[in-house]
């Protein structure tokens, strides 16, 4: 049941009240949650009803009912980091795009003159700004009481300049398998941090530590760590998986806030995270080479710890073709 997710109330709260008595209670339930689940529910009234009831309202149903060949301008030559088009053949019958860097004014508006153009959707910006912006609030918040939490704050500052935003937003149909109803598999991530927001309507499920799957609530911000932050953590917070299991045929929006290490960054694990009670579990490696490894040669497929397969030191790691 989506009850059993654990809730923690943000209400109040910014980046500024770090390291005040309320900021030091909220942070010791994050880390409490992250290190023994990987995910929690966010309580945070920052985001007006206003804002979501545009977003989900005409801004999504207005971007997605573009023809498709406007939408595959947001193309991008990297996995998963542009236009996802509905593959019945997979099984997926969703379609999904994506602005990369969405925190920056420009990016917003170079993905809207792309979607609109020639002049762009000077609401769409703004209301899609609005969002981010709230977003990119609570997603620094929880790193931060994480990093704050482990004893590494001297690792704050390269950690956030590292990190970029990206926004995926995604429009789900009647799945494919009437049986399972399931219209995006299991899987972990490969990011820092996700932060999932549906709106009026069910579908994302998360596994926990017992195999058992959790309806997330509706209308709820889903925090949900990804195999990123478990590297550079040494494995103190867990990728969590999830999915996407529909209760009935009716569409369903989804939007996301990612938050991802930059190109040519490595990832790697404070030297303050690992001793001998924490051996080191993974080894330095960079995002984009991760993510071209579980496009070749069948890496995702072919195991269930990709992580631990490319960079992990226990076992033998598989080299990429």
């Amino acid at each position: 049941m989506g009850s059993e997710i654990r809730k923690i109330d943000f209400s109040g709260l910014e980046m500024k009240k770090a390291g005040t008595k309320e900021w030091v209670e909220v942070r010791g339930e994050v880390m409490e949650a992250l290190e023994t689940k990987g995910f929690f529910e966010a309580v945070y009234d920052s985001v007006s009803m206003e804002t979501l009831e545009e977003l989900f309202g005409p801004v999504l149903k207005e971007l997605f009912a573009l023809p498709p060949d406007i939408k595959m301008r947001n193309h991008s030559d990297k996995p998963l980091q542009g236009y996802i088009p509905r593959s019945s053949a997979k099984g997926f019958n969703y379609e999904s795009l994506k602005v990369h860097d969405a925190s920056s004014d420009s990016s917003l508006s170079s993905f809207s003159a792309l979607m609109w153009p020639p002049n762009g959707n000077p609401t769409f910006c703004e209301v899609v700004g609005r969002y981010v912006g709230n977003m990119r609030e609570l997603e620094m918040m929880v790193r931060r009481m994480v990093v704050e939490a482990l004893g590494v704050e001297k690792e704050w500052e390269s950690l956030e300049k590292s990190v970029v935003y990206g926004l995926r937003m995604t429009e789900y149909d009647a799945p494919v398998n009437q049986e399972t109803m399931v219209t995006m598999p299991a899987h972990r991530d490969i990011i820092v941090m996700t932060i999932i927001r549906q709106q009026e309507g069910r579908g994302l499920e998360i596994q926990t530590k017992d195999d058992r799957w959790l309806l997330a609530s509706p209308n709820s911000f889903n925090v949900v760590i990804g195999e990123s932050f478990q590297a550079w953590s040494n494995g103190r917070v867990k990728a969590t998986p999830h999915r996407v299991k529909m209760l009935n045929n009716e569409k369903r929006y989804s939007i996301q806030l990612r938050s991802q290490f930059k190109d040519g960054c490595m990832i790697q694990a404070p030297e303050e995270l690992v001793d001998q009670d924490h051996p080191q579990l993974y080894k330095p490696y960079n995002f984009a080479d991760y993510l071209k490894f579980l496009f070749s040669n069948g890496g995702w497929a072919e195991n269930t710890d990709t992580l631990k397969a490319y960079c992990g030191f226990e076992g033998k790691k598989k080299m990429m073709a």
